[in-house]
């Protein structure tokens, strides 16, 4: 055994530490972006949110007034808020998206429709399936699940199928094309329960 293999051995403790120290906060720095993501995906649509598809080809990308055929197939949606987040991490902020005929709106569907467009919650008020299909003979959103049919003229009221009561809508406008939310839903989400 050499001298040099005898020699105790400096501890650089202040450098472990430092790095030590360095590696909690750069974690603690991620868990509070990460909660704050979780946070923030978590909370319902605000004002200033655009809608963006949920999925297909054109996912995460927003839904222009363009692209929507009158009276054709709806698109799915969720919001994304103002720094790029999509509001996915709650099933109920899912929306339907559709165009009809801004002279054949009801003036309350009117009220929160933009240029014909109009947006409801996706969630079915029957047992909370996703009313994603469309009916292209009746114009009349569809739930995937048990058929109840959702008017999109006249607020999304039921007109037929086991759902009691229309779906909420969620009040939009537009900006260079973008659709965008222009206040809360309007109507309860989803099914009602019994207490």
């Amino acid at each position: 055994m050499s001298r040099e293999d005898r020699r105790p051995r400096r501890c650089d403790c202040l450098g472990a530490r430092r790095r030590e120290l360095m590696v909690i906060g750069a974690l603690a720095w991620a868990g509070t972006s990460v909660a704050r993501a979780l946070q923030l995906n978590e909370r319902r649509p605000q004002v200033g949110d655009i809608l963006v598809h949920s999925m297909g080809p054109r996912k995460g990308q927003p839904v222009r007034s363009d692209e929507l055929v009158l009276d054709g197939p709806p698109q799915l949606a969720f919001p994304m808020d103002p720094s790029g987040l999509i509001l996915d991490g709650l099933r109920f902020n899912e929306v339907v998206v559709v165009r009809v005929d801004p002279a054949q709106l009801d003036p309350e569907a009117r009220a929160g429709a933009a240029d014909g467009i109009v947006a409801y919650s996706a969630i079915c008020t029957h047992e909370a399936c996703t009313v994603s299909m469309w009916n292209d003979y009746e114009k009349m959103l569809v739930c995937s699940c048990h058929g109840s049919m959702f008017d999109p003229r006249a607020r999304a009221k039921v007109v037929f199928g086991p759902a009691q009561r229309r779906l909420a809508q969620l009040p939009i406008r537009l900006e260079e094309g973008k659709i965008v939310v222009a206040g809360p839903f309007q109507g309860r989400l989803g099914p009602q329960r019994a207490s």
